[in-house]
C-alpha cells in the first residue's frame, strides 16, 4: 500500500512518526512555501505543556524545543497562572520530519493519483479534500520584534487583549527569549490588522522601543471540525481500487475557535487517525466526539457576528470561555472572569480600523 501525507507540519510530521512505528512508511510532500524567514505560518508558536506525553510517544523531549514559560498572562487586565510557553515551532516541524522520506515540493495532482491513501495534511489550503461545509477562518498578522525597556522599566508580558481590537479578535504578545518576541493580531469582521499593531507600538512607546525583524499575515480555521466536514472522501481510479483522502489536524479544523491553539490538538488528531488506520468512518466519529466543544465554541462566533450578537455573549458564550480556559488549565478566577468576558473582544461593536 502506497501513502501520501501532503504537509509535514505538527500534524503530517507527526502522524508520519505514528505511521512508521506502525510499519507504514508514508511519503511526505511539503514545500515548506510559506514565504516567511522561520518557514512556518504565521502563528504566535505558543503550546500548552500537555504535548510533552505526545512527543514523548515518538522520542522528543519537550525541553528540547521550549523558548520561555509563560506563566503567569494578562487577559486584557486579568492576570492568571499558566502553563502555556513558545516553543520552537520551526525546529520541531524538522524534527518530526526527520528520518522520514521528505519530498521538499508539494505533491503535485497528477501524482497523487499514484498513492492507495493521500493524507490531507495541508492546514488552511485543504489541497485534496472537498470543501468543508462551512468553513470560518481567522485572517491574522504578526511580526517578530526585539524589544528594550526604557529607563529601567521592566520587560513586556505575555498577554492576550482584546479590548481595543474591533470585531471579533485580540492581540498577542509572546516572548521568545533574548528579549525577542511575536505580537500579532487576530480578527474577523474588521480590516486593517496592520494599523491595529501600529497603535500598539505608538502607545507602548513610552515604555519600550521594538525593533521589527521580519513579519508575516496568514489565516487560521475556526471552523471547528464538525463544520469542517467532510472528515474524509473517496476517489476513483481507472483501473484501481478506490483512492481514500482523509484529513489530519487544521485542515479538518482541529483549531480551538477561541483562542486559534491548535498544536496540542493537531497532535491528538493524528493520534486518533493512527490509532483508527484505514477505518475512515471510525476515525471521522472520533475526531467529531473528541472535538465537539470546538462546535459548541465555532456556534458562539457565528452568534456574536449575527445581528443578534451585538448586544454581547450570552451567559451559555461566557461560559464555554471560561472552560475553554480551564481546558488549558489557565486558572481564572470564575465570578471575575465571568464579568470581564464580556469585554474580552468588543465583538461587533467598534467600527472597523
Amino acid at each position: 500500500m502506497k501513502v501520501a501525507i501532503a504537509g509535514a507540519g505538527i500534524a503530517g510530521g507527526y502522524l508520519a512518526r505514528l505511521l512508521g512505528e506502525q510499519g507504514i512508511q508514508p511519503d511526505l510532500y511539503d514545500g515548506m512555501d510559506h514565504a516567511t524567514r522561520c518557514g512556518c505560518r504565521s502563528c504566535g508558536w505558543g503550546a500548552p505543556e500537555g504535548i510533552r506525553p505526545y512527543l514523548a510517544e515518538v522520542g522528543l523531549d519537550l525541553d528540547e524545543y521550549r523558548l520561555e514559560s509563560m506563566s503567569s498572562m494578562n487577559f486584557d487586565g486579568l492576570v492568571a497562572g499558566t502553563p502555556l510557553f513558545t516553543l520552537d515551532k520551526p525546529r520541531l516541524v524538522r524534527d518530526l520530519a526527520f528520518g522520514g522520506k521528505l519530498n521538499r515540493f508539494n505533491l503535485p495532482p497528477e501524482k497523487a493519483g499514484d498513492y492507495d491513501v493521500v493524507v490531507d495534511a495541508t492546514g488552511i489550503a485543504r489541497s485534496f479534500l472537498p470543501p468543508c461545509r462551512s468553513d470560518l477562518t481567522l485572517p491574522t498578522m504578526q511580526h517578530r520584534v526585539a524589544v528594550e525597556a526604557k529607563d529601567g522599566t521592566g520587560r513586556i508580558g505575555a498577554g492576550v487583549f482584546g479590548n481595543d481590537v474591533p470585531g471579533l479578535g485580540y492581540l498577542w504578545i509572546f516572548p521568545l527569549g533574548r528579549d525577542e518576541y511575536h505580537i500579532g493580531v487576530g480578527g474577523i469582521g474588521f480590516a486593517g490588522h496592520g494599523s491595529i499593531l501600529d497603535r500598539f507600538y505608538r502607545e507602548s512607546s513610552g515604555r519600550f522601543s521594538f525593533t521589527r525583524l521580519c513579519g508575516c499575515h496568514g489565516s487560521v480555521r475556526v471552523a471547528s471540525p464538525y463544520y469542517s466536514t467532510p472528515v474524509y472522501s473517496w476517489r476513483n481510479r481507472d483501473g484501481s481500487d478506490p483512492q481514500l483522502v482523509i484529513g489530519v489536524g487544521e485542515s479538518v479544523g482541529t483549531v480551538s475557535p477561541f483562542t486559534g491553539e491548535g498544536v496540542v490538538y493537531s497532535l491528538e488528531c493524528a493520534r486518533l487517525l493512527a490509532d483508527n488506520w484505514l477505518d475512515p468512518e471510525a476515525y471521522a466519529r472520533s475526531v467529531l466526539a473528541r472535538f465537539a466543544w470546538m462546535r459548541r465554541e465555532r456556534e458562539t462566533l457565528d452568534y456574536l457576528l449575527s445581528p443578534a450578537g451585538r448586544r454581547g455573549p450570552r451567559i451559555r458564550d461566557r461560559w464555554r470561555f471560561y472552560r475553554n480556559a480551564s481546558r488549558s488549565d489557565i486558572r481564572l478566577p470564575m465570578i471575575e472572569a465571568f464579568r470581564r468576558m464580556g469585554s474580552l473582544s468588543r465583538w461587533v461593536d467598534a467600527p472597523g480600523v
